[in-house]
């Protein structure tokens, strides 16, 4: 029998039997729509994570103070104030053109922000005048402070967009002057800023808005709002390009850790992070996400193939006598194991054509609905094909005993079967 052949005849048969192919296709269908969903959750899961640490800024090495010793345990105390100005103007000097720009940041909490008949609370940073390089975020009007603001220190804002819609509205807070505000007891502290650049829009980061903040000059944070001077919160890298990370990482411990005196690497005061063990740690719990959530949808596929080779069987059972008279007519075995598999594999290849839409259908379903609106969903062609090709193999896997089985049947016994 011709290859052509055995696909008519199998496919004849499953026409014949409209609502048994359909209600076993059913399995199938269900376990790749399944597959694909939450797959496609896993992936966006994981691109959502990537997008939100880039949005930090790329090729990004961060160097943090280490913590003091407590009780004799190692980083049971406070963290240590042991990053300065110094460090970052030192790095800057030694790392030349391996690097593309370097900043150092001090944070210095939240404050209560009045301007323009407005309350709002912010959080304010100290910054040095290379944060727009290091972060990629520019200021979409105005301008950002230099470092001849950072020498005087000059009592000048660049606000983010939110910070500048809360207290300014749509008008430009470029040139105007914003009061930071903080109170003890009866006392009240104020400081006036001139605002002089806003902030591109950014959007959140981990839960976070990057928006609504306030950037001032490093030593302006250091002796107007914190009293501490030349200390810093971190020191934030960008490297020339991601291949460069590592040797610059390397670069960087060696030049701190002569700055400090300290000939133990172990006993570091400072921790410096790679971005990219960064991401390679998120990007693999997130592949152990999709992995697992994969698997869950697998299960539904897992339990359609039974059901496919369920009906097989009882398909043999009922054409016993069908499979006698072609064998009696001159069928071989390998045509009977061929139709039957055949008939398996249009069933779960189909299914599985069926199930792609299915799961589709349930991701733009989701990514409609308002409470699911930043859930990411991503499906991508690997998953797709993955989804057909597993079908399609449990077709054969599962097909594969009952039509050996009707292979195996003996002529005359199949002619006599009633």
């Amino acid at each position: 029998m011709k290859l052509y052949d055995a696909f008519r005849s199998a496919l004849q048969s499953l026409i014949v039997n409209k609502l048994r192919s359909a209600l076993t296709m059913l399995g199938v269908i269900i376990g790749v729509a399944a597959v694909i969903a939450m797959v496609a959750i896993g992936n966006g899961a994981s691109q959502s994570v990537q997008t939100s640490v880039l949005a930090l800024g790329s090729n990004l090495i961060t160097i943090t103070p280490g913590s003091q010793t407590q009780d004799a345990l190692r980083g049971a105390g406070p963290p240590a104030q042991t990053l300065t100005l110094d460090d970052m103007t030192s790095l800057k000097e030694q790392l030349g053109p391996t690097i593309k720009a370097i900043e150092a940041e001090q944070q210095a909490g939240n404050w209560q922000i009045a301007a323009n008949g407005t309350n709002w609370n912010s959080r304010v940073t100290g910054v040095t005048e290379d944060y727009p390089a290091v972060r990629d975020w520019s200021t979409q009007s105005g301008d950002f402070f230099s470092d001849s603001d950072l020498r005087v220190n000059a009592q000048v804002a660049v606000i983010g967009a939110t910070t500048s819609q809360q207290l300014f509205g749509d008008g430009d807070a470029v040139g105007q002057t914003l009061q930071l505000r903080q109170v003890f007891g009866q006392r009240a502290r104020i400081i006036n800023f001139k605002v002089i650049g806003v902030l591109e829009p950014k959007g959140s980061t981990f839960g976070f808005s990057r928006d609504d903040q306030i950037l001032v000059p490093a030593t302006t944070a250091q002796h107007v709002l914190t009293g501490r001077t030349n200390v810093v919160s971190s020191i934030v890298i960008k490297a020339n390009s991601s291949d460069d990370m590592d040797n610059v990482t390397a670069d960087v411990q060696s030049v701190l850790l002569n700055r400090h005196r300290i000939s133990n690497p172990e006993n570091a005061d400072f921790t410096v992070t790679n971005q990219n063990d960064t991401l390679a740690a998120l990007q693999g719990i997130t592949a152990t996400f999709t992995l697992l959530l994969g698997a869950i949808g697998g299960i539904s596929l897992l339990v359609g193939g039974i059901g496919i080779m369920n009906i097989m069987l009882v398909s043999v059972n009922e054409r016993t006598r069908e499979i006698g008279i072609r064998k009696a007519v001159g069928a071989r075995r390998f045509d009977i194991l061929t139709q039957f598999l055949i008939e398996a594999i249009a069933l779960t290849g189909l299914g599985g054509i069926l199930g792609i839409l299915l799961g589709w259908g349930i991701t733009q379903v989701v990514a409609r609905i308002p409470q699911a609106s930043n859930l990411l969903l991503v499906i991508t062609v690997g998953t797709v094909a993955i989804a057909v090709g597993v079908s399609v193999a449990i077709g054969v896997v599962f097909g594969l005993y009952p039509a050996m089985r009707a292979a195996r049947l003996h002529p005359i016994q199949a002619l006599r079967y009633e």
